[in-house]
């Protein structure tokens, strides 16, 4: 039986966008299946009880390096965007609308078009300019779920505070990882989990 990962994201943290460049490369090495699951971070945090980092000067300091210094680890573009200068609400109910291999694709062509620098997610009419210039189904456009709210409700009892959060499920037993600094031991934990099944 394959090994799932339920991935929570959202298009305004730039750590998930660090995280979905290393996911298809992952999820080959460990032979696992990835859910691609969009939540409302600012809902998480608040219901959650956590403190966004923009809210602590010295966290927010150490972040913006923190990033920059993960973007060149992972040999990225990165630019970064002021916390709270853009909703990404509409783009994350089109991933919502969408499934499996189409979610993963839209979501990576968003993270790579705002993140990079490539198009500004302020800018008017810019989930058309993501759609054109990574050649995505001009229709996705239209699609809207509002299943939103009920993947934030599912990722907070799962004990989801931020993201990317990372449940990896195999069998009766799930175990849930923080960060892209736990992607190493996300892997373990997929390595031991497949050698008890062998």
């Amino acid at each position: 039986m394959t090994l799932i990962i339920d991935f929570y994201f959202d298009f305004i943290s730039p750590y998930s966008y660090l995280a979905s460049t290393r996911m298809p490369l992952f999820e080959q090495a460990h032979a696992v299946r990835v859910n691609w699951l969009p939540v409302n971070l600012p809902k998480l945090i608040e219901l959650s009880g956590n403190t966004p980092p923009g809210m602590i000067r010295n966290k927010a300091l150490y972040s913006l390096r923190d990033l920059k210094r993960w973007a060149a680890y992972l040999n990225l573009p990165f630019k970064m965007i002021k916390p709270g200068t853009f909703d990404s609400r509409p783009a994350m109910r089109i991933a919502m609308a969408l499934e499996g291999e189409e979610r993963a694709l839209f979501s990576q062509a968003v993270f790579s078009s705002i993140w990079s620098g490539e198009i500004d997610p302020r800018a008017e009419g810019w989930l058309k300019q993501v759609v054109t210039a990574h050649r995505l189904p001009a229709d996705w456009l239209a699609l809207e779920s509002d299943k939103l709210d009920d993947n934030t409700e599912t990722a907070l009892k799962a004990g989801a505070f931020g993201v990317p959060t990372f449940i990896l499920h195999s069998g009766q037993r799930s175990e849930i990882f923080f960060g892209i600094d736990h992607m190493d031991f996300l892997a373990r934990a997929c390595k031991e989990a497949t050698r008890s099944r062998s």
